[in-house]
């Protein structure tokens, strides 16, 4: 993962024009980004049946 961020990390530093002093904000802007398309593939958690208790 941490290779994944350093690549979109430095693709956005290149793409802004290579500002000097801005490696952090490019860090967390790559994790925002790759963090929100991984929220994306999670299926949500299904809804179990309520439970009926059974005549005894």
């Amino acid at each position: 993962m941490q290779d994944e961020i350093q690549r979109r990390a430095y693709q956005l530093w290149e793409q802004d024009g290579r500002p000097e002093g801005q490696d952090q904000s490019y860090w967390f802007k790559a994790v925002s980004e790759l963090t929100a398309q991984a929220a994306k593939t999670i299926k949500p958690a299904r809804k179990r049946a309520p439970r009926v208790k059974k005549a005894a």
